[in-house]
């Protein structure tokens, strides 16, 4: 898991994009990058100081994304101060590794121009009103930032420089149709394998063990003893469903809830209508007599549509016929809703009716009449709402109780439990990693683990571990990380030891064959004189397969059979202790080989241009003067 997060934050492509998020590092606080200071810096790269500042808001910057990205996974990380002292550490790594790029810019002599920088500034929308430059922004936001303008475009041009000797590496990389071609050939090869094995159990026997030699090996693995810190827990949770799952309500309870709510399980009746509107704000007699001819034509069998086309005034709708949107009660003004509401049967008009729109005469398009499901449908879902109600109600009335008695008797919390009737839970010894739910709550975590917090021996606050979810703890017992004495593991360093033996004896064993073989280069003869069994893999291919992964490795990394050493041969440990001499007899290289794709081209070209970056890197820390004095870390120890 760890690795998955440090892979997400450490490839080519998200240095790239980091990189390039300029405004955002400079606007939370860079000024301390540029200026300098008299306190010992983070560390000095060729002379250069990565200032401390520099390092905080980096670290700061990072930790904030990274919680953005993994949530509850990555609290629970930080909540390690040893993973977070290695977090601060790569940060500070990263801070080393663009220092150097920055001088590698500058020794090269990229330069970035005046109107390049201007450029970019103008393009930031960090700086744009209505998609446009605005230089009062500009200025209000470097001032909020405590920035000067001529630090921000130096800040700027470091940053440009730096990314154009980026670019220019990976820009600059192409992968050919030939290359492709024979890595495609190196991946479908296969090979004939023979190997044998020294199972290291087979040496067990002769392994002879002495004080010193458990003493030696106890001392050189003291890491393997040491146990994690522990806590044992008292406990009262709090929780809307463990109350909810505790309420019963009777089919009388659900059915009166049922009766006083019958909106919530049915729909409403409603109305589509079309109206001919007669615009006028006020009363109006000659509008009024107009309204009531149009009416007359249509009990005379006048078209409607054709009429609202005619003379309706909402024109929106006199194009459609005059037909409206479906209406619900509450939609329209009172006079109109209860005329449209009163019409039952689709074509039937209503008579001319006057709204502060003017006057209307509508006819019933369609119409849907109220539903109510029945009470058997919904009597599940209305005991779980009437449950969950009352269970909120007793959370709070609980929730302060449990505040003050927790409080008010602080060293235990068997009075709280009596008085809200809830458990009081026992979690024997725990680490940080075995944690169980809801004790694995990063802050609840934090809390337990806290060695000031351990010494009271207190009650912990209210804890929220969850919605409507609380958790209030103390520690009954603390056990402390130790290294384990020799003599309680001492029949595990013994095996420990015996196993190491019994491995370099296996190790011997296989050596001193492998020599013979080199010297007489008949791998046949040897195998058949030691009496060893054979095991066979032939054509075996690169990747998959039941072979064991070491044999593999090891079977594709030797060189190819000639005729001076028609079977090449090595040896292999394997992730058992056991060790193996393997040799390949044949190569079969596949003739299935396909023209590659512009995708596959590119595809290479990436994977060439991240080794090229990292080989730069490398190079220039190598040849680098890099002093990292002792950091102090800002995480709390506890």
């Amino acid at each position: 898991m760890l690795e998955k997060i440090r892979e997400g934050s450490q490839g080519l492509t998200a240095k790239i994009i980091l990189g390039l998020v300029i405004l955002t590092f400079a606007l939370a606080g860079v000024g301390g990058y540029l200026g300098s200071t008299s306190e010992t810096p983070a560390a000095e790269v060729n002379g250069e100081g990565v200032t401390r500042a520099a390092l905080e808001q980096a670290y700061q910057n990072e930790r904030a994304r990274m919680e953005q990205q993994f949530g509850d996974m990555f609290e629970m990380l930080a909540s390690d101060p040893a993973y977070m002292a290695g977090f601060r550490a790569d940060v500070l790594e990263r801070l080393i590794d663009e220092t150097l790029q920055k001088q590698y810019a500058t020794e090269l002599g990229l330069r970035i121009s005046d109107d390049a920088v201007r450029d970019l500034i103008r393009s930031m929308p960090e700086f744009q009103v209505a998609g446009q430059f605005n230089n009062d922004r500009y200025l209000a936001l470097l001032r909020q930032a405590g920035l000067q303008t001529t630090e921000f475009r130096e800040m700027l041009r470091e940053q440009m420089a730096r990314q154009q000797l980026i670019q220019g590496l990976i820009l600059s990389e192409f992968s050919t149709p030939a290359e492709m071609q024979r890595l495609q050939k190196l991946q479908q090869q296969s090979r004939d394998i023979q190997y044998v094995k020294f199972a290291a159990a087979d040496y067990l026997d002769q392994v002879e063990v002495d004080d010193n030699m458990i003493e030696q090996f106890y001392y050189d693995h003291l890491n393997q003893y040491e146990t994690e810190e522990k806590v044992a827990v008292e406990f009262i949770e709090l929780s809307v469903e463990q109350l909810a799952a505790d309420i019963q309500v009777s089919e009388e309870e659900a059915r009166a809830f049922y009766d006083a709510n019958q909106s919530v399980y049915g729909t409403e009746a409603r109305r589509q209508v079309a109206h001919i509107l007669f615009e006028t704000m006020q009363d109006d007699a000659d509008v009024a007599a107009k309204a009531e001819a149009a009416l007359a034509e249509l009990q005379a069998g006048a078209d409607f549509a054709e009429l609202a086309a005619e003379l309706s005034d909402d024109t929106f709708s006199a194009a459609e016929g005059g037909v409206l949107p479906w209406l619900n009660r509450g939609d329209m003004e009172a006079a109109f809703e209860d005329a449209a509401f009163a019409l039952s049967e689709e074509g039937e008009l209503s008579s001319v009716i006057q709204t502060s729109f003017g006057y209307h005469i509508l006819q019933l398009h369609q119409y849907e009449a109220a539903t109510v499901q029945d009470f058997a449908e919904v009597k599940d879902d209305i005991i779980q709402t009437v449950q969950q109600e009352r269970a909120y109600d007793r959370f709070f009335e609980i929730q302060q109780q449990l505040a003050e008695v927790s409080f008010e008797v602080p060293d235990n919390l068997v009075e709280a439990a009596d008085i809200t009737q809830l458990p009081l839970q026992q979690q024997a010894l725990f680490s940080r990693m075995e944690a169980p739910a809801p004790l694995s709550h990063p802050q609840l975590l934090q809390t337990v683990f806290n060695l000031n917090f351990i010494a009271e021996g207190l009650n912990s606050d209210l804890i929220e571990v969850g919605p409507q979810h609380l958790v209030v703890a103390r520690v009954s017992e603390h056990q402390p990380a130790r290294t384990l004495p020799l003599d309680e593991v001492r029949e595990q360093v013994v095996a420990q030891v015996r196993q190491q033996r019994s491995t370099e004896l296996a190790r011997e064993r296989a050596l001193a064959l492998l020599e013979t073989y080199q010297q007489d280069g008949n791998w046949a003869d040897l195998i058949a004189g030691a009496g060893l069994e054979v095991k066979q893999a032939p054509a075996t291919s690169r990747f998959g397969g039941s072979l064991d992964t070491e044999v593999r490795a090891s079977a594709f990394a030797l060189p190819r059979p000639t005729e001076e050493q028609p079977v090449s041969v090595d040896l292999a440990q394997l992730a058992t202790g056991d060790m193996a001499l393997v040799a390949v007899t044949a190569v079969h290289e596949s003739s299935a080989v396909e023209t590659p794709s512009a995708e596959d081209l590119e595809r290479l070209a990436n994977q060439q241009a991240q080794q090229v970056y990292e080989a730069m890197v490398a190079s220039l820390k190598a040849e680098a003067k890099i002093v990292r004095p002792r950091l102090e870390s800002p995480e709390p120890s506890f």
